[in-house]
């Protein structure tokens, strides 16, 4: 054992409390995010009396590792006081608060040495499980109850700046996307006189490729003719011994919103049109579609995404276009009989963009250009945050061994 790590299974037990009586009807389940979220299973038919309650700073984990790639399902019930998970789960508690903090021992989970530890132990041939018998003999540094609660403290205050900086990222969003509507859609955008231009009489004209009416004065033209959509590559790996690397920029690493140890590397002498850096914006065009302003660090471009920009328009106009038409172009890659919907060229060709008068591009930029760049300037803060949060986590092995040393 190392110095002064002490084995989980003296500080928790197991609870096996059934929901005989259907008084809990929240239902959750563990992601691989390490949270507790409303379940999607379908639960018709099934007899409810055998679910598991969980309750407030209880924990709940998934043995089965083989199916959740490099993490194991496990997570700490924080919102709610109790809540009811599926019976394949296991169900466990602190036993005593004093000696250990649930929040301090959730961050350990979260690290992710402990996913390849738990990965590492787990065993079985049809699938490979991480049993309550492995978690117990899982060993941590378990300091003074008064340190740990210093360290949740600063973990939690980083935690809720970046829950913060979200909410407030999701309101710019919302609020940019009302604007956009209320201007391209209603064509409600300020006239001369600072009225509503439709509602106001402003001159209508009928536009055949839209078959409707736009204001008078503004064009129309395709999509990929505004922008440049610029296909990534299939990256090529990289020699370790002889070069340094980019990491490759994929459906998953758009996602999550940046890349990390598990994204792949590819060579950094890949043309520099293909280099993606924080404010480009991305569009996914395989699979799960998304567009986004990409705030997660240098990497290369995969080939299952288009990198847009445009010398002639301010990004808020391509990055919010293609984001309020996107339910459109799902409805098209549904349509592809393809295993896995996406876009084609000709899609982008297809759809028809309204391109407004100079005056009124101009005032817009005023108001649209200040919410994109504030949208940016979140997700760059929350990037660095991200980065601090994850080198607390790397910290917690060395706390209590520093403390020794020094004495």
């Amino acid at each position: 054992m190392k110095l002064n790590y002490k084995k989980l299974g003296k500080y928790i037990e197991v609870v096996n409390i059934r929901n005989k009586e259907l008084k809990v009807e929240r239902l959750l389940g563990v992601s691989i995010k390490k949270i507790l979220m409303p379940s999607i299973a379908n639960t018709v038919g099934t007899n409810m009396k055998t679910y598991k309650i969980i309750k407030k700073n209880q924990f709940a984990y998934g043995s089965v590792t083989s199916r959740n790639g490099d993490k194991i399902s496990i997570a700490l019930l924080e919102d709610f006081d109790e809540a009811i998970v599926s019976q394949a789960y296991t169900v466990f508690e602190v036993i005593d608060t004093n000696e250990l903090n649930p929040e301090y021992l959730m961050m350990w989970f979260r690290r992710p040495e402990f996913d390849r530890y738990a990965r590492f132990m787990s065993h079985g041939s049809a699938r490979e499980t991480f049993d309550w018998d492995e978690m117990e003999e899982v060993e941590l540094p378990i300091p003074t109850i008064e340190k740990q609660n210093e360290i949740v403290k600063e973990y939690n205050t980083i935690v809720n700046r970046i829950k913060l900086n979200e909410t407030l990222n999701q309101k710019l969003e919302e609020t940019a996307q009302a604007i956009y509507k209320h201007w391209f859609v209603d064509f409600e955008f300020p006239n001369e006189d600072g009225k509503p231009y439709k509602s106001s009489g402003g001159k209508m004209v009928y536009n055949e490729e839209l078959e409707k009416e736009i204001p008078d004065g503004w064009g129309v033209n395709n999509l990929s003719l505004i922008a440049s959509y610029l296909n990534g590559l299939a990256m090529q790996k990289f020699e370790p011994e002889t070069e340094d690397y980019l990491p490759v920029i994929k459906i998953k690493e758009l996602n999550q919103g940046y890349t990390d140890t598990n994204s792949g590397k590819a060579s950094k002498n890949i043309p520099k049109e293909y280099i993606i850096n924080n404010g480009d914006v991305i569009f996914s065009w395989s699979g799960t579609l998304k567009v986004d302003i990409w705030c997660g660090n240098k990497g290369g471009l995969n080939q299952h995404l288009f990198k847009v920009t445009s010398e002639k328009y301010n990004k808020w106009f391509y990055y919010l276009w293609t984001k309020y038409h996107l339910n459109e172009f799902n409805r098209i890659a549904e349509g592809k009989k393809t295993s896995m919907g996406h876009i084609k060229r000709e899609d982008l060709n297809n759809a028809y963009v309204l391109i407004p008068k100079k005056m009124e591009l101009d005032m817009m930029d005023k108001t649209m250009n200040t919410l994109v760049e504030n949208i940016i300037i979140l997700k760059l803060e929350n990037r660095k945050l991200s980065n601090i949060k994850d080198s607390l986590l790397s910290k917690m092995s060395k706390v209590e061994l520093e403390k020794e040393i020094i004495i």
